[in-house]
This record gives C-alpha cells, sequence and structure tokens, in this order.
C-alpha cells in the first residue's frame, strides 16, 4: 500500500507545473465535497433533529464559508507545490487567500449580527427592562460598523500598510467635520437615547411646548407630530430630550395605558341638596359606557363659592380619544337631568319690575298648588336621595377603612430584610396601587 503511495507520489512530483497546478485544483474541489459529505453532513444532520431554528440558521450562513475556505486552503497548498513556496507567486496566493477568508468571515459575523442582536436585545429587555430594543437598529448598525473596521484594520495589517499616518489623518478630519456638524451629532445622540428610552411612539397623542398631536415618525434628527387641524410640526430631538413631553397614551396602568382622568366640575344653587346632587351625578355618570368602573368615579363637594355649590366629578376613560365624546355625554345628561330633578344651575340673574299678573286667583291657586306639588316631590327624593348618599359614603369610608390597614400591613411586610425580591417588589406594587386609591385630593 506504501509503495502505491509512494510511486503515485513521485508520479505526481514529475509532473509540470501547470499540470500540477490542474490536478491541485481537482483534489481542492475534492477535498471541499469530502468535507461536506463527511462532517458537514453528520452536523446537518444533528442540526435538523433539534426543535430550535437558531442553529438551523447558523449552518446555512456558515456553509459557504466553510466551503470556499476548504478550496482556497487546498488552492493555496497547490500553488505552494507547484510553484516554489518562496516564490512572489506563492506569497500573492496566501494573501490573496487570507484577505478572501477575513472578508468571508466579516461578512458571516455581520449577517449573523442582523440576524441574532435584536431578539438578544429584546431578550435582555424582558429581563431587565432596559430599553434596549427600542434602539437595535442603531446597535446592530454600530456593531456591524466594529465587525466591518476590525476587518478592514486586519486585513491592512497583513498587507502590511503603516495605518499610524491614516489614523492620524482620519482623526483630524472627523474632528472638523464633528465641529461643522455638532447641533446634527448632538440631535443623533439624543435620537439614541430616545429610541432607547421610547418616553413615545409613533401614533402617540403626545403634547410639547403647547403643541397637541399625534406622533406620525421618529426619525433621528426630528420628531414629526400631526395636529388635530392637520398641521405637520417638525421638532428637534434635542428639543424634545430637554422639554417636558406629555404622553396620553402611556399615562394608565400596563395594562390600559391610553386610560385618562376626565374631570368636570358642576354649580348647583345654595337650596339644593348636596346628597341630592351626588346621588343624581352618581347615576349619569355610572350610567355613561365610556366611563370605566375601576378605578371607581368619585364625586365630591369642592368648593362653596358666593352663588354656588361646586361639585367635581372625577373619573377615566378607557381611550383617551373618547375624552371629548364622554364630556360632551356627561354634560349633556346632567343638563336634562337637572331640569327632570328641578336641581338650580346658578346663573346671573336681572330683576324685571312688571305690571301685576292679570291671572284669576282660580289660576294663581292650581300654579301655586302644582309648585307645591312639585317642591314635595323633590323633597321626597332628595330625602331618598340622601338615605342612599349616606349608605355610598358608609360603603366607602369602610372601603378606605380596609384599604388603610392593607396598607399598613404591606408596610410591615416590606420591612422583613428576608423578603425574596420578586415578593417585594409584588407587594410594592400592590402598595402603591392601595395608596393611589387613597388618595382623592386635588391634586391639580
Amino acid at each position: 500500500m506504501w509503495d502505491v503511495v509512494s510511486d503515485m507520489g513521485s508520479t505526481l512530483d514529475a509532473l509540470s507545473a501547470w499540470q500540477k497546478i490542474l490536478v491541485g485544483i481537482g483534489f481542492s474541489v475534492l477535498g471541499a465535497l469530502l468535507v461536506r459529505i463527511l462532517i458537514w453532513a453528520p452536523s446537518k444532520w444533528v442540526v435538523n433533529r433539534t426543535n430550535a431554528d437558531w442553529d438551523d440558521a447558523i449552518m446555512k450562513l456558515a456553509t459557504p464559508l466553510l466551503n470556499y475556505a476548504t478550496f482556497l486552503l487546498g488552492l493555496y497548498l497547490t500553488v505552494v507545490w507547484a510553484i516554489d513556496g518562496d516564490s512572489i507567486i506563492a506569497s500573492v496566493m496566501a494573501t490573496l487567500v487570507v484577505l478572501i477568508l477575513m472578508f468571508l468571515t466579516g461578512r458571516f459575523f455581520s449577517k449573523l449580527t442582523s440576524l441574532y442582536l435584536p431578539g438578544a436585545l429584546e431578550i435582555m429587555d424582558e429581563k431587565a427592562d432596559l430599553g434596549l430594543s427600542g434602539g437595535s437598529t442603531i446597535i446592530v448598525g454600530l456593531a456591524k460598523g466594529f465587525i466591518w473596521g476590525s476587518a478592514i484594520l486586519l486585513i491592512l495589517a497583513h498587507l502590511n500598510v503603516d495605518i499610524t499616518a491614516a489614523l492620524a489623518s482620519l482623526t483630524i478630519f472627523s474632528l472638523v467635520i464633528g465641529m461643522a456638524m455638532q447641533e446634527s451629532a448632538s440631535n443623533f445622540i439624543i435620537s439614541a437615547q430616545l429610541m432607547i428610552d421610547k418616553p413615545y411612539d409613533v401614533g402617540d397623542k403626545i403634547e410639547v411646548n403647547m403643541i397637541v398631536g399625534t406622533v406620525i415618525d421618529v426619525g433621528f434628527l426630528s420628531t414629526k407630530i400631526r395636529t388635530s387641524r392637520d398641521q405637520l410640526v417638525i421638532v428637534p430631538n434635542k428639543m424634545m430630550a430637554t422639554t417636558v413631553v406629555t404622553n396620553f397614551a402611556k399615562g394608565g396602568p400596563k395594562d390600559s395605558p391610553r386610560r385618562v382622568n376626565l374631570r368636570l366640575d358642576v354649580g348647583v344653587g345654595y337650596d339644593e341638596s348636596p346628597s341630592h346632587v351626588k346621588t343624581v351625578l352618581r347615576e349619569i355618570i355610572d350610567a355613561n359606557e365610556l366611563v370605566v368602573n375601576d378605578p371607581s368615579p368619585t364625586i365630591l363637594l369642592i368648593s362653596m363659592m358666593h352663588s354656588s355649590l361646586t361639585f367635581r366629578i372625577n373619573c377615566w376613560v378607557e381611550d383617551y380619544s373618547d375624552e371629548w365624546v364622554a364630556k360632551d355625554q356627561i354634560q349633556c345628561e346632567i343638563l336634562s337631568r337637572f331640569e327632570q330633578e328641578d336641581i338650580e344651575i346658578p346663573f346671573p340673574h336681572v330683576q324685571l319690575k312688571y305690571e301685576p299678573s292679570s291671572e284669576s286667583d282660580a289660576e294663581v291657586r292650581i300654579k301655586k298648588l302644582e309648585e307645591q306639588k312639585a317642591q314635595e316631590e323633590k323633597i321626597k327624593r332628595q330625602d331618598e336621595a340622601h338615605a342612599k348618599e349616606a349608605e355610598v359614603q358608609a360603603k366607602e369610608m369602610e372601603a378606605r377603612a380596609a384599604a388603610r390597614k392593607r396598607a399598613e400591613e404591606i408596610r410591615i411586610l416590606l420591612e422583613n430584610e428576608e423578603l425574596e425580591e420578586e415578593k417585594r417588589l409584588i407587594l410594592s406594587d400592590e402598595l402603591s396601587k392601595v395608596e393611589e386609591n387613597l388618595n382623592v385630593s386635588d391634586d391639580d
């Protein structure tokens, strides 16, 4: 067997240079096929047996790299074998093979970054809530730039190119460009921060510098807002990052981020019963489909003016886009119900002098009886409302007492230093919600 191999080696060594190159190319192709059959095919079979998709994608990306690398390595060995290893041709061939392999490796890692880095950032966000997925485009771009920059530096170093002068020139050029584009660069960095922090998204209704509208685009230099009058307002991102921004689409809790608070002040005369007024207003709020029951609406007497009692309706609407519709429905219903319940809404009066009425005594008596009957019915409704309001107030006070007790229990539990972190977060969130429900102050 060894003699056969030795004779074959001698025969191959006797070939001319071009014949050796042709034979070497053939062996290179054969070697690439053998690697694909003996190594790559079993590896692919193992990968296909798994349920994950990521290993399939890596195999697909690495296949051309392995094929080209095997063939190029065989080609390089062929040139060294067919031509003197110290010759210029062999040196050039070796350099060319290394350059191509570096390029293919950079291409492999660049595609790998585009494929898996965004998903990795999302997983990190789910675990630590760092907001990295919002800036995935920028992070992926920077990573790919680093990969290709490293590949270029390695290629230049392999070619024995002195890059010191080039780096110095590039540094000076970067400083000049940086000074000229300082404002744009500042906006670009701030835009990256906005994409990571994500204080607002496309489609959110926001208010900034007295401008209220819907975000239609978040660019690298500016944010575009469309107002309700179909005006396009372009705000530099630098201003967005240094100005107070009100986001109506994210003010609510996680399960209802578009929820918005609706407050209405209603004035009535001093002759009216507060319990009667509260009962009527509560019935109006409870009947409105746009108002949510959790948090529960509240109705409070907040001020005693010179000529009126002012009641505040404090309720919540599920979607901020329905805020004005709910306000219209509630106010129209208040006017209708107040008229039915004979509840006075005070307004400036003008007293006019007039001649005595020409009505007969019988008509006057009938009118007085009707007024007396209406007043008696109103008093009856007020008494019923007073009883109902007392019941409501008792339930509210009982609920507030239970909430205070629960808040105190949670505070005691949180003082335990051995409490697990997950349990501590759950209790802290519950305490925040309990304290929020207890807070009924006027915090305009």
